[in-house]
């Protein structure tokens, strides 16, 4: 009895298939897919690390032995005010040397320019000049008449020929002695300016206005530009690095207001969107993000964990579908579901889109299936055969 009652279940589960296909075979092939669970944008939470606006960490350029801290952690100072001083001795000597140098440069160079204004080294060969070329010039009229020699008219030309050209030297000369001169006033200044650079170099000042976080030197200890010294953040504000995924990135704005919650302080505080990197992090796919926080965050802030969510979280849920999946009559946008082994035209309505994927406020519910492709153009009711069921990503 048990082998034939087996028998008999065997061949009703073959006759309902062998209906169930042929009743298919007359219906309209569907892909679909199903509605899946997605988290809102606004109910996500990034995380990063409190951060000042900028750190700068301090080397100095000149190397000696410390003399004198004039700042201590903590402080908060200006751009330029001076965190310690480097023994300057041998640097103070060698720009006094310096000024003195500029000094009889600068003194030669006014002679030169006097002497230029004067013309006292070509007013004597040009008049030599002038008197040779007048007494030729006498001379060749009385050759010309036959009074004179040409001895003597040569002798005159020779004269004045040398005249002229101890005038152009002199010109020459004069000239030169200009040009030596300034070179070497500038030459003197440059040097001027190496030297108080490298007596500035000995008093070590702060780059930027902002908070000393640290003095990693003591007095007595000999210092290089291979020292870390000190170190300035910039506390004026205070910023929070976050890393997005790439099916979000393009829902976060410049600008964009943000929630941050110091869980260790137990506090809140206000934020917005001030940088999106341009490209993602070709390992990771992510976007860097950088949130300005508001001006009632404090300096303790600094290297806290921050949760960050956009304003007006609803920390809830979202339904995602395929965005090919909606199509749009006069009516608005709509989809068809399958139910029951039919589609139901169904009304959505739409929010944000997520790449391939489109968030689904009102309509669809989780794991509703709608319908991707079919053999033929749908009606509201029509009976549907299912092909497959796309899994998304």
């Amino acid at each position: 009895m048990k082998k034939i009652a087996a028998v008999l279940m065997v061949t009703t589960i073959l006759s309902s298939a062998l209906f169930g296909c042929a009743g298919a075979g007359k219906q309209t092939e569907v892909t679909v897919a199903a509605a899946k669970e997605g988290k809102d944008l606004s109910a996500m939470v990034w995380q990063g690390t409190v951060e000042a606006l900028s750190s700068v960490d301090i080397i100095p350029v000149a190397s000696g032995k410390v003399t004198n801290i004039l700042a201590k952690e903590g402080d908060h100072v200006e751009a330029g005010a001076p965190l310690f001083q480097i023994d300057n001795q041998d640097a103070s000597l060698q720009l006094e040397q310096a000024k003195a140098g500029r000094q009889a440069a600068q003194a030669t160079y006014d002679s030169a320019q006097k002497a230029n204004q004067l013309n006292t080294v070509v007013k004597p060969a040009q008049i030599s000049f002038t008197t040779a070329s007048d007494n030729f010039n006498r001379i060749k009229v009385l050759y010309e008449s036959g009074d004179v020699s040409q001895a003597d008219y040569e002798a005159a030309k020779a004269q004045m020929d040398v005249a002229q050209v101890q005038l152009q030297a002199a010109q020459n000369s004069q000239t030169t002695s200009c040009e030596v001169a300034k070179a070497q006033l500038e030459s003197a200044v440059a040097a001027l300016n190496i030297a108080q650079k490298r007596y500035d170099d000995c008093m070590v000042v702060s780059p930027i206005k902002g908070l000393v976080t640290k003095i990693s030197v003591e007095a007595g200890q000999t210092v290089s530009p291979q020292i870390k010294a000190a170190t300035v953040i910039d506390d004026s504000g205070k910023k929070v690095k976050i890393k997005v995924a790439d099916m979000d990135i393009d829902q976060i704005k410049i600008g964009t207001e943000v929630e941050v919650n110091l869980q260790t302080l137990g506090e809140n505080l206000k934020g917005s969107i001030n940088d999106i990197s341009a490209v993602s992090d070709s390992s990771t796919g992510m976007f860097l993000v950088t949130v300005s926080l508001g001006e009632e965050s404090t300096n303790n802030a600094i290297g806290l964990m921050a949760d960050i969510r956009l304003v007006g979280n609803k920390g809830e849920n979202s339904v995602y579908i395929p965005a090919k999946s909606v199509q749009s009559d006069d009516s608005g946008e709509y989809v068809y579901r399958v139910s029951e082994s039919s589609v139901v035209k169904t009304p959505v309505t739409l929010g944000k889109k997520k790449n391939a994927y489109i968030e689904v406020a009102n309509g669809l519910s989780t794991g509703d299936l709608v319908v991707l492709q079919s053999s033929k153009p749908l009606t509201d009711g029509e009976k549907v055969s299912i092909l497959t069921v796309k899994q998304q990503g």
